[in-house]
This record gives structure tokens, sequence and C-alpha cells, in this order.
């Protein structure tokens, strides 16, 4: 599948969530959509994560070896993540490990906040001094960093569909989300629950 033709999620309500649901079912069968560094560039993309002429001069100006050893960092990142979206989801504590983990690769963007003047007075930003690499996933550690740290972290949830292993926050008023779409699986397993209860039924 040519990456410009790849189809990726983005269900999840946040970008780590999308990030995870870039691993599918597909029939059963696992799927990962970021088979190359132009697979991630392209999602950091969509995901606006990255603008495309910073995606572009990546692609230029990255070695072969340093675009791979980029994309098994997004990968790496990818499972640590997933681990703190299986463990809340489920209820359960994030391991001392796990979160060790995240603050490691969060500990590769150093830097420090800077006072900008603007318009309407100051801005604070934050100065980077982290490779030209890690800075490609700057925002996605940010948004990691972000969520982890609110309350919204205990709105993650994974797809009711058991098979399905999709997650996303449940932003919903009530927090009664269920399915990571109603097209992709809502639908069918409601469809599945009614024929089972219609099957249950005594003939009269």
């Amino acid at each position: 599948m040519k990456n410009e033709t790849r189809k990726f999620l983005f269900l999840g309500n946040h970008p780590c969530l999308d990030l995870i649901n870039t691993q599918l079912t597909v029939k059963g069968e696992p799927r990962d959509l970021l088979e190359s560094f132009d697979d991630l560039s392209l999602w950091l993309v969509r995901a606006r994560l990255l603008t495309a002429t910073q995606a572009e001069a990546a692609k230029v100006h990255l070695k072969n070896e340093e675009a791979a050893s980029l994309l098994e960092w997004a990968k790496t990142f990818r499972a640590t993540f997933r681990v703190v979206a299986e463990r809340v989801a489920a209820g359960k504590t994030v391991p001392n490990s796990t979160i060790n983990t995240m603050n490691q690769f969060l500990a590769q963007r150093p830097g420090y906040p800077e006072l900008v003047r603007t318009e309407e007075g100051f801005k604070r930003r934050f100065h980077s001094l982290a490779t030209p690499q890690v800075e490609l996933l700057a925002l996605l550690l940010e948004s990691a960093s972000d969520l982890l740290s609110s309350s919204h972290l205990f709105l993650i949830k994974k797809c009711a569909n058991a098979p399905c292993i999709l997650y996303f926050l449940d932003t919903t008023k009530n927090h009664t989300r269920n399915w990571c779409s109603m097209q992709m699986c809502g639908n069918r397993m409601k469809v599945a629950a009614h024929y089972r209860r219609s099957r249950g039924k005594s003939p009269l």
C-alpha cells in the first residue's frame, strides 16, 4: 500500500491514542500502518503534529539510518503508550517502569521556557535544545505529558468490541461512548446483539 493512500484512523480524540491506533486488526490479522519513515511523516502531517513543509524537509535532510532510527523510536514510544492506555482502560495502575520509560522519552527533548514579545504582550514559548530528529516528534511528546498529568487520562477507553484493539478518549458529555466508531464496530455489535436476542425468543 502506498503511503499516499494510507488510511489512518483519527478516532482517538488525542494524538497519542491515534498513534497507538496505527496498529489495528483487519479480518482478525494484525496490521501496522507505520511500515516506513514515509508512513510516519505522513501520519504526523495528518495528525497536525508536523507541517507538510517540515515533513518534506525531513525526507531531504535525514539520512536513511536516521530515518529508520526515528521510525523505531516512534514505534517504541507507541508501544510504551499502549501500555498506559491498556492499564488505564482496565482500571489498573500504570507501572512505574512504564512511567520511567516515558520520562526517558521526555528527557530527550531538553530545553527551557522563554518569553517572546507579541502585540498583546508576552507569550511563553518552549525553546528546545533537542536534536532535529527528536524535534520532529516534539508535539507528540508534549501531548503525551499533558495527557498523563491531567484528569482526562482516566477517560481513556478501549473499544467494547473485544477483538478490536483501538482506544479513544471518551469526551462525550456523560462518558457513555463504547465504540471506536459506530461505523466500524458499534453498528455491527448492535446488530449481533439484536440477532442473539431474537434467536433466544421462544416461537409463539
